[in-house]
């Protein structure tokens, strides 16, 4: 059961999109996925269509919640409607569990503790876990539970310039916690309108940039309406229009990503 942290500290870049959509073309290989809204404004819980989510009790807080009291958990875990593709919830409770966090024992172990019951009770082959555009206590119980990151990022000034801070923290989980074995799976650029001159030289740059130390997988995701309106429906944009241009894009950066993984 490999666990991935879908990151960047900026807003916007499209984790939520690439959590869903990465989450689904796992599972079209046959792989069993759990998704984990780690972001109070819970749009990945609105995304896959989970009901009511702002009202739901029975969330990833509510779980940390447990365990920062001293408790198990077993946490609520949600069919998307797609088979093999489920979801821990999120809501605007998490805005307490983060205060409850600054005071809790062992507080950057909570999250892992969480992943640590649903690896006792099931059997996902991949858990992505979709986190709020921060560095803060939040983000770092993400890395501590994790295998892999994956960073998200636009190509734009202000989504990669904030790189260096990001791994600076990630330096920093790996050194106190004792995780020599956590990996960056690489840079995902996302939204990409390849009819510019801009985005071409900001992805040469990015690539440019972090060659020698960061994998940038060759696969871009490009902008489409079409991804608008498949969230709109509740959807992966493989179900909503398979022949898509991001929908093939999502297809392209999964084979990537699992050939890599070899």
């Amino acid at each position: 059961m490999k666990v991935i942290s879908v990151v960047n500290h900026k807003g916007g870049v499209g984790k939520t999109t690439v959590t869903f959509n990465f989450g689904a073309e796992l599972v079209h290989r046959e792989y069993k996925v759990l998704l984990i809204d780690f972001d109070m404004q819970g749009n990945l819980t609105k995304g896959a269509g989970i009901k009511n989510g702002d009202k739901l009790k029975d969330t990833i807080a509510h779980s940390m919640d447990l365990i920062i009291d001293g408790n198990t958990c077993e946490p609520g875990i949600l069919n998307t409607g797609i088979e093999n593709l489920d979801i821990v919830p999120c809501n605007v409770s998490m805005a307490d569990t983060k205060l409850k966090l600054q005071l809790a024992m062992a507080r950057e172990l909570v999250l892992d503790k969480v992943i640590k019951n649903i690896k006792r009770k099931y059997d996902y082959d991949y858990i992505l876990i979709d986190n709020a555009p921060t560095i803060e206590l939040d983000f770092q119980n993400s890395l501590v539970a994790s295998d892999e990151v994956l960073i998200v990022t636009n190509p734009d000034i202000f989504s990669t310039e904030g790189m260096a801070s990001l791994l600076r923290e990630y330096t920093k989980i790996r050194m106190y916690f004792n995780k020599e074995n956590l990996k960056i799976a690489g840079i995902l650029i996302n939204n990409a309108d390849g009819r510019t001159n801009f985005t071409r030289d900001m992805i040469k740059a990015v690539k440019t940039i972090w060659k020698d130390n960061i994998n940038v997988f060759d696969t871009i995701i490009p902008q489409s309406v079409r991804v608008k309106e498949s969230q709109a429906s509740h959807q992966p944009i493989r179900r909503y229009d398979k022949n898509n241009k991001v929908a093939l894009g999502f297809s392209s950066f999964t084979d990537e990503y699992l050939s890599l993984q070899n």
